[in-house]
């Protein structure tokens, strides 16, 4: 009689044992066109709908955001006017910009005239609330302002909010003028979403 060693049960068993792997997916920018004037004291804000079906990513690990948001005409913004945010679904919010500059200390904020930049958590420029700027518009890659008051030292409301979420949803961009002086128009916003296929 025949027998099988040992050595050779155990490889045949390791064989038939699949694993299966979260695999990563980088999706290229997604560009939106507006062109919308944002008018003062524009509050509740005006939003903008992007409805994303064709999302490959079952959870998202980063969201960054491309905003185009100036002074109309040049020279007329005031940046702590200013209040952004991002909504998935009527569900996850992440605050870009809360009347930027803004402080215990400083009730004016910063005066320029605003923003070609990326949201990005993480970013090396670091915190967008913070920013030098005195004139002219913003460039560069920043980190989300985050805060639910603009005098708050914590910032809950990252881009982080969305991670675990599918990238298809209701995707809404929400702009809003708080104060009388200064004009903006949204020119174009973006979102590059980047995670996996869900699988453990």
């Amino acid at each position: 009689m025949k027998t099988i060693s040992r050595s050779l049960l155990l490889a045949g068993s390791l064989l038939s044992v699949t694993t299966s792997w979260a695999i990563p997916i980088n999706e290229p920018t997604r560009h939106f066109a507006v062109g919308a004037d944002i008018a003062d004291l524009q509050d509740p804000p005006l939003t903008f709908l992007q409805t994303i079906t064709d999302s490959a990513i079952v959870s998202l690990t980063k969201v960054e955001l491309g905003l185009r948001l100036v002074g109309n005409p040049v020279g007329a913004g005031f940046a702590s006017e200013m209040f952004v945010s991002l909504n998935k679904d009527l569900n996850l919010t992440s605050i870009l910009l809360n009347q930027v500059g803004v402080s215990d200390g400083d009730p004016l904020g910063a005066f320029y005239d605003g923003w070609d930049v990326t949201f990005s958590d993480g970013a090396s420029n670091g915190d967008v609330h913070l920013a030098p700027l005195l004139a002219g518009v913003l460039t560069g890659i920043w980190e989300p302002d985050g805060r639910i008051s603009p005098e708050d030292g914590l910032r809950p409301m990252l881009l982080s909010q969305f991670n675990g979420s599918p990238g298809n949803g209701d995707w809404f961009l929400n702009v809003a003028d708080l104060g009388i002086g200064g004009t903006m128009r949204l020119e174009s916003w973006s979102l590059t979403l980047s995670g996996d296929n869900g699988v453990a």
